[in-house]
């Protein structure tokens, strides 16, 4: 595996001119890549409490990837939660998805290249967010391709969302709700 040095981020961000924010969220793509391939992508949403005008409102009018992390961050109302004002945020920096080659899956470049990202974008006082599960093209009804070695997992997707939770875990995210996790990222 090489080295996460080895790896370059690209940044970018597209918005109208004349967008209304209260209705878009602020979001971020970002293209992880070696000299000679590209291995995968990050899409992030930032989102600056108190001055964002009802985030949770403009999160549902367009949602994107983000589907659980606004109800878990944000009331209806479009404050913090608890578990989220405890920390105290700056700047939210939510991680919409992540994805990575299938090469590069399994080895923590994934992860790693996300975390990265995330401190780009960040702000001392930031807080990162992320649901960690796997990103499936099929519907909830079609079978899904991940296979577990284990006979005993009845839904391949738990052995999958177990190993990405202890992924992020080791790079200090912690559960804040409904499997929502969340951490502290300093630039």
């Amino acid at each position: 595996m090489e080295p996460l040095q080895r790896f370059a981020l690209s940044y970018e961000m597209r918005h109208f001119a004349e967008a209304n924010w209260a209705r878009k969220a602020e979001r971020w793509s970002v293209t992880f890549y070696l000299p000679d391939e590209r291995v995968g992508t990050a899409e992030i949403t930032r989102v600056i409490p108190g001055v964002t005008p009802n985030p949770h409102a403009a999160l549902e009018a367009d949602p994107g990837l983000l589907d659980r992390i606004p109800r878990v961050v944000f009331t209806d109302t479009g404050e913090l939660s608890a578990p989220v004002a405890a920390l105290r945020p700056t700047l939210l920096l939510l991680l919409e998805s992540v994805e990575v080659k299938a090469k590069w899956r399994g080895t923590g470049v994934g992860t790693g290249l996300a975390v990265t990202a995330l401190r780009r974008l960040a702000v001392p006082g930031a807080v990162a967010v992320c649901y960690p599960a796997p990103i499936h093209d099929h519907g909830p009804d079609e079978p899904c391709s991940f296979t577990s070695q284990d006979p005993e997992v009845r839904r391949p997707d738990e052995e999958a969302m177990a190993r990405l939770r202890r992924a992020w875990g080791r790079h200090g995210f912690a559960p804040i709700g409904e499997g929502v996790h969340a951490r502290r990222i300093d630039p």
